[in-house]
Order: structure tokens, then C-alpha cells, then sequence
């Protein structure tokens, strides 16, 4: 990142604006996809909400979808789980460029680190491009789309968890640092 790139990806109004848009994100529209997703999927098929699967189980979870869920799961990978990946992902890259700015000189030259927080959304893309391909073949059982989704749910989940952890704990650890250098300098 060029440094008129960093100031703007670590501006505290961008990284604000992003927490918001997550918030409402999560507020407006994940509760209705989650219901309508509960819907019209078997218990136990989704991807996105387990943690690790199999190749084999991958294959099991598009087969226990009717054709018409298997349509409705496709569609939702490419219209709400194309856009939260970019919402949490801004939000987690900008906490983490945000921070990285101001923890220091040594941070500072490390704030390419902000890139990690993007590996869960990435993850989430070839997750959901795995399992459109599965959802879309049934009842054929490609091999390498089942390995792919069975690798990319564990890894987006690492990344994720990292990735959102980092984007509130490195902003806290940034407050901190800046309250114990205001405190040293005596104002």
C-alpha cells in the first residue's frame, strides 16, 4: 500500500463507516436471509455454518437439498453471501489498516498485514464458487469442487475469526497506546 492508499484504507471515518455498515448489515439483512435460508435447507447441509466437512459430506449436503433449494441455495451465494463477504471484509481490512497506522513505527511498516484480514472473504468467494458448482451438479460428484469447498470452509473460518478478532483488538490495542502515550506526555 502506497502511503496515500494506507491513509485513506486507515482514515478512522472509513473504519467507522464500515463498523456501521456491518452493524446494519447484521441488524437489517442477515435475519431475514437466515430465515429464509432455514427454509429451504435440510438440517445439516449448509456449508457455510459448518466448520469442516469432507469431500464425501460435501456431495451429501447438495444431494439432501430438493432441486428447488439447491436453486434457492445458489441464488443466495450470489446475491446476499456475494455482499456480506465485502461488508465484513471492509470491515476487518479497514480495523486493521486503521490500527496498524497508529501502533507505532514498527506497525506502521508492517500495515500490509491489513491484507490478512481479506484472506476470510476470499476464502468465503471459493467456498461459495465450490459449492454452486456441487449445488449446480447434482447428482454428478466432481472431485476437485469437493475437495475445494472441504478446504475452504476450515481456512475461511481461521481467517475470519482472525481477521474480525484483529479489526476490534488492534483498534482497542491502538486506544490503549494512545492513552498510555497521552498519560506519559502528561496531558
Amino acid at each position: 500500500m502506497n502511503s496515500g492508499r494506507a491513509s485513506f484504507w486507515s482514515s478512522p471515518w472509513l473504519f467507522a463507516a464500515a463498523a456501521i455498515l456491518l452493524v446494519l448489515f447484521l441488524v437489517v439483512v442477515l435475519p431475514g436471509e437466515s430465515a429464509r435460508a432455514a427454509r429451504t435447507t435440510p438440517e445439516g447441509a449448509s456449508y457455510d455454518l459448518s466448520l469442516f466437512y469432507t469431500p464425501a459430506e460435501a456431495f451429501e449436503k447438495a444431494a439432501a437439498h430438493s432441486v428447488e433449494g439447491r436453486f434457492a441455495y445458489i441464488a443466495a451465494r450470489w446475491s446476499f453471501d456475494l455482499a456480506f463477504p465485502l461488508v465484513y471484509g471492509l470491515f476487518a481490512f479497514t480495523g486493521w489498516a486503521f490500527a496498524l497506522a497508529r501502533l507505532g513505527s514498527r506497525a506502521a511498516e508492517l500495515r500490509g498485514l491489513a491484507f490478512v484480514a481479506l484472506l476470510g472473504p476470499v476464502l468465503d468467494f471459493v467456498e461459495n464458487i465450490a459449492a454452486t458448482v456441487i449445488m449446480a451438479s447434482v447428482p454428478a460428484r466432481p472431485p476437485g469442487w469437493g475437495i475445494a469447498a472441504s478446504l475452504a470452509t476450515p481456512l475461511k473460518w481461521v481467517f475470519v475469526v482472525v481477521g474480525l478478532g484483529g479489526a476490534v483488538a488492534l483498534p482497542v490495542a491502538a486506544a490503549i497506546r494512545a492513552l498510555a502515550l497521552r498519560a506519559r506526555s502528561g496531558g
